[in-house]
């Protein structure tokens, strides 16, 4: 009897020693598969606010290139028809704007909002300039159409677009 008591004593104790170890074991685990996670995560999220802040310098060069005095300086051509520079103009905002169309699934939406709203002011106030001019008048006088007419209206919505990305920047920052 005293020696199945041992055994059994003996028994428990191995018992007690397996299973404490096994806890252990498992905390630990446990304890380096959350640190991997959490530097997992760092990981992404260093990688996704790297996404973001070429998305906002994407946008903001986007709004620039599309300002209407930008847009006409830089596409001007003086050996055009105004009709023909119309069609230029209307085929580059939309070439400029669908090329950085994947970057928006990073900015909010309100800012995505504004920079679609100044993009669609633009093409309004070049399909409205346009009406203007007469069949065979130079792009020179479209053009200078355009920048007088942007000046009352469409230049604001593009500062409206660049200022919410800003702020949108911004809040990241914190």
């Amino acid at each position: 009897m005293k020696e199945n008591f041992i055994f059994w004593f003996i028994f428990a104790i191995i018992l007690v020693i397996c299973v404490y170890t096994i806890i252990l074991v498992r905390f630990f685990l446990k304890r380096i598969s959350d640190a991997e996670k959490r530097n997992i995560i760092s990981q992404n999220n260093s990688a996704v606010m790297k996404l973001r802040f070429q998305a906002f310098e994407r946008f903001t060069l986007l709004l620039e290139r599309l300002s209407p005095e930008s847009l006409i300086l830089r596409e001007q051509n003086p050996k055009i028809t105004g009709y023909a520079f119309h069609a230029q103009l209307l085929k580059v905002v939309r070439h400029e704007f669908n090329h950085n169309m994947a970057m928006q699934i990073y900015i909010s939406w309100q800012t995505w909002d504004k920079i679609k709203t100044a993009k669609e002011k633009l093409l309004m106030l070049i399909n409205s300039s346009i009406a203007k001019i007469k069949p065979d008048s130079p792009a020179l006088e479209l053009g200078k159409i355009i920048i007088e007419d942007a000046a009352n209206e469409v230049n604001q919505y593009f500062k409206i677009a660049v200022e919410s990305i800003r702020k949108e920047m911004e809040e990241m920052k914190i």
